[in-house]
């Protein structure tokens, strides 16, 4: 569909190059709000405003100005903005706000009623501790509103804590997630994945840095997880595009938290997701076939060194989310990211690693 402006959208997320694309393949010319401002970001937008924070003050200007020219235009937001409930409120306001809404969100982010919602519903997950636990096991900290693996750590006695922490066992296996869509009470599973964690260092150990769609779960699993989902929609109503993450162990799956917004395994898919997120926020859940049957990954590339990005710097087909020419990036902060299909695993693997080793010598 080719692009109009006479389907306004807004986009808000950390980085928006992600639902920008998506959008604009859809058939909408969005603006869009974030905190990068990357090249690719740029191509698919109309206009494009980076910004400090996706606080309130930092957005109710654009917002405004997007607003007078497009009222009540649908507004879809990704990673960040859930955790700013004042951001949320001016949009529900000012447009009509695609995804999940703050008491939906609220609802996720309160871990102890999340989990006593996991215990009624009896779905596994590890255990858990809302004061600092004592005993041999291993546990991690994990902050209450965290994302892609942000201020995870794992515990040592002694070590200082913050406010809106809790302790969850760790435990050893493999990191998945399902994507899904839902209407508030139903839902169709997009697909199952498998993800990658990057220990940059002992304060960023499960730092997230990718995922395929490729997942060692068996049939019978898959069925539990569909259950599961479906429990926890019928209880608190999500809707659109949202992320189940869990471990799988042996024979056990272990259900880790949801995100409630569209999440990097979108990439995934060549059907238009993005369109589906907005008729499942709208009511109407899509019932096109998603499944693909070409391996795809979606790979981080974090900095091992500080570089700016040099003038006219040619990078790699596969490469997303490419900033600026003159952007500082610290040790440790995402260069970029690769997206790579295949036939098979062994191959989109080999794509990832000659890509990455590519841009680490274009900085030597």
């Amino acid at each position: 569909m080719n692009p109009s402006i006479n389907n306004p959208i807004l986009i808000i997320a950390n980085s928006g190059r992600m639902l920008a694309e998506a959008a604009f393949q859809s058939g909408f010319m969005p603006w869009v709000i974030d905190l990068f401002a990357d090249q690719d970001t740029l191509k698919y937008s109309e206009r494009l405003f980076r910004i400090e924070a996706l606080d309130e003050p930092f957005l109710k200007a654009i917002i405004a100005g997007f607003s007078s020219l497009h009222p009540m235009s649908p507004a879809v937001y990704g990673s960040g903005l859930e955790h700013y409930p004042k951001a949320l409120e001016l949009i529900s306001r000012e447009c009509e706000l695609v995804g999940n809404d703050i008491k939906t969100i609220r609802l996720i982010q309160q871990k102890k009623c999340f989990f006593e919602l996991l215990d009624h519903l009896e779905i596994d997950y590890p255990h858990v501790s809302f004061t600092e636990p004592k005993g041999t096991e291993q546990w991690l900290v994990k902050p209450e509103t965290g994302e892609g693996g942000l201020g995870i750590r794992l515990f040592r006695a002694g070590m200082p804590t913050q406010r809106n922490l809790y302790w969850q066992e760790f435990i050893e296996g493999t990191a998945c997630s399902a994507l899904f869509l839902a209407d508030g009470r139903n839902i169709r599973i997009i697909g199952f994945h498998t993800q990658w964690c990057e220990n940059l260092n002992a304060d960023q150990p499960f730092l997230f840095a990718g995922v395929i769609n490729r997942c060692p779960l068996s049939a019978e699993q898959a069925d539990i997880i569909h259950s599961w989902i479906t429990a926890i929609v019928r209880a608190i109503p999500l809707k659109g595009l949202n992320t189940l993450d869990f471990i799988i162990q042996s024979e056990r799956i272990y259900v880790l938290e949801i995100n409630p917004r569209p999440s990097a395994s979108m990439q995934l898919y060549d059907a238009d997701l993005f369109r589906a997120h907005l008729n499942a926020c709208r009511g109407n859940l899509d019932n096109t076939n998603f499944t693909s049957r070409t391996v795809c990954a979606y790979r981080i590339i974090y900095a091992d060194r500080s570089i700016t990005i040099p003038d006219a710097f040619c990078w790699p087909k596969a490469c997303r989310d490419l900033p600026i020419a003159g952007s500082i990036i610290r040790k440790g902060q995402p260069i970029c990211s690769i997206i790579a299909r295949d036939i098979n695993v062994r191959n989109v693997q080999r794509q990832l690693n000659e890509i990455r080793q590519t841009i680490f010598q274009s900085f030597n």
